[in-house]
């Protein structure tokens, strides 16, 4: 992927990055580090996105409001994606000088060169510290006010030169000192986290127009590499199999190319596509207006999505002529004593095809769809598409049988977990947070054993943990996992987990997960604890035994509880496991 740097006459900057980081690492408004340079990727206004690339899901579509999805430019002369220098602020090693890019680097022909413009040999760094704020706003670090105890450069900033320097004794933020010339310094430390800094953010958005927004937000202080300057808020969806007549098939077709047609002419467009695909004119009218009037909310659609996707899961759908993304396999368990009295299906998914659509990122703290928390903006307009990426994969679906599901999630001890869970998230949760939703018992243990499966079958299938992706579907009608891996090239993966996929394999996990989940090396404190992690979103979790790498997760490792499965030490057998055994 070809990157280039658009601002302030510099010239251009490439930078290799694959298609799928910039959904996932290095999407609009994160951070990308260029050799001794910084750089941040500009907004979607910026982008130029070809007919070409666009990926075909309307299930997901319809989730995210949207009409396109498009993949990045590739680097095949597909384009460049546009950068804007960030941080803007820079300091030179050698002498220690700390201003602007555009004061400090060399002029060369009109262009600025990344080289102190004093010291002509010595290439600038850029700051290790930025500000940023919880609405998805960012700027520069305050150095002048820090300098100045908070009030500016008195006198205006030409005679208020700022150097920086550092104690090679002193590793810690205190062995930085930040100098004026006016005599002033102060070093850094405290300038990291919550009210250090002690100002209102400006409302800075330089991935976009460099306009400012209001924002009432305070300035938090944090490491230009810090993992919660960027939090991608990616959403995904399976392709899957779904009986549609031939006049919705058309409709999906056809959709993004009624997104850019006036409303009072659709009906003409829509004669026209019916005469092409040769379908019935006043059929593809009526299921046009349908479509219009359902879902009725973006939350709809995503429920629609999920229940279409856990429908597929539990149905046949053979391999015909290979050139299918989605094949099915289920197994029906037969009623008997033991393990298997957990679930009644498992299915075999041998391939299977996720579209993943970043619809925005969020700074500071992880956006949570149980808190809403703040979203970035990926555009200054509404431009009607989203930056996308297709994976091929493969994996195994296990179906909770509902009866056994019902009786626990119903029981005293599975209310009181979900309910203890429930305030800990409220009392850790910020003021602009509200009212938090509460636990449900169903997703608290079904996140819980997604967990504890992955980890046993990372063991067995050839694949890290890393490479394995939960799913859960956890509706009141709905008790399914699906465990898949999934990649960008064109072969998918390469087929270890789905061979698990039998029911003798998963009786054995379910076996190897209820002994292991017996006994944590964190015991009894791991047992024992009510609130832990990020915000208090777990219970009984640790890195010992349920929490596993955040991408596979998909609720970033919160909403676990190991109590669930084998009970507490006060009631061993509450658990679902326990009372299934």
């Amino acid at each position: 992927m070809a990157l280039t740097k658009t601002l302030r006459k510099a010239p251009p900057t490439k930078a290799t990055v694959r298609r799928t980081q910039l959904v996932s690492t290095y999407g609009v408004g994160a951070i990308l580090p260029v050799e001794s340079e910084s750089f941040m990727i500009a907004g979607l206004d910026e982008w130029r996105p070809r007919s070409e690339d666009v990926i075909y899901e309307p299930r997901l579509c319809d989730a995210l409001g949207v009409s396109r999805l498009y993949a990045p430019p590739g680097g095949d002369g597909g384009g460049m994606v546009p950068m804007v220098r960030f941080p803007e602020w820079v300091y030179c090693p050698e002498c220690g000088r700390l201003d602007k890019f555009w004061r400090l680097a060399d002029k060369s022909k009109d262009e600025y060169v990344n080289k102190c413009r004093h010291c002509l040999t010595v290439k600038l760094v850029p700051s290790r510290f930025v500000a940023c704020c919880a609405g998805g706003h960012i700027q520069d670090f305050p150095y002048r006010a820090w300098a100045h105890r908070g009030r500016g450069a008195v006198g205006g900033e030409v005679p208020h030169a700022l150097r920086i320097s550092t104690d090679s004794k002193n590793s810690s933020l205190a062995g930085i000192t930040v100098k004026c010339s006016c005599g002033a310094s102060r070093s850094l430390e405290g300038a990291l986290g919550r009210g250090a800094i002690g100002h209102r953010c400006g409302g800075s958005s330089p991935w976009l127009d460099g306009e400012h927004d209001a924002c009432q937000e305070d300035l938090v202080g944090l490491q230009r590499g810090a993992s919660n300057v960027w939090f991608a808020d990616v959403r995904s969806a399976l392709t899957v199999d779904r009986s549609l007549t031939p006049v919705e098939e058309v409709l999906e077709r056809i959709r993004a190319d009624l997104a850019d047609i006036a409303e009072t002419d659709i009906d003409l467009m829509l004669g026209i596509k019916a005469r092409q695909y040769g379908v019935d004119e006043g059929a593809l009218k009526d299921a046009y207006r349908k479509s219009k009037t359902t879902p009725e909310s973006r939350v709809d659609a995503e429920r629609i999505l999920r229940r279409d996707e856990y429908e597929a899961l539990g149905r046949p759908h053979p391999e015909m002529d290979g050139t299918e993304t989605f094949v099915c396999l289920p197994s029906t368990v037969a009623t008997s004593e033991g393990r298997s009295q957990l679930i009644d299906l498992v299915s075999k998914v041998p391939k299977l095809r996720e579209v993943r659509a970043l619809q925005g990122f969020a700074r500071v703290t992880a956006r949570q769809q149980e808190t809403g928390g703040a979203r970035g903006k990926l555009s200054r307009g509404r431009i009607g598409w989203l930056p996308a990426v297709e994976v091929l994969g493969e994996g195994v679906f296990i179906r909770v049988k509902e009866n056994a599901l019902r009786e626990w999630e119903e029981s005293p001890f599975a209310l009181g977990r979900a309910s203890a869970l429930t305030r800990a998230i409220q009392a850790a949760a910020p003021e602009w947070a509200g009212i938090v939703d509460p636990v449900e018992p169903r997703m608290l243990l079904l996140h819980s054993l997604s967990h504890a499966m992955l980890n046993e079958l990372a063991l067995d299938t050839g694949y890290p943990a890393s490479s394995i992706r939960e799913r859960i579907y956890a509706e009141p009608d709905q008790s399914g996992i699906l465990l898949y891996t999934a990649t960008a090239d064109a072969a998918g993966s390469l087929g270890g987990l789905c061979a698990h996929g039998t029911v003798e394999n998963i009786k054995l996990v379910i076996e190897s997960v209820a002994e292991r989940a017996e006994w944590c090396s964190s015991d009894p404190v791991c047992l024992e604890s009510m609130s832990t992690g990020a915000g208090a979103r777990n219970l009984a979790a640790c890195h010992s035994c349920l929490l596993v790498p955040e991408v596979s997760c998909e609720l970033r490792n919160s909403v676990l509880d190991r109590a669930c499965l084998i009970g507490s030490e006060s009631e061993p057998q509450a658990g679902f496991l326990s009372m299934n055994f």
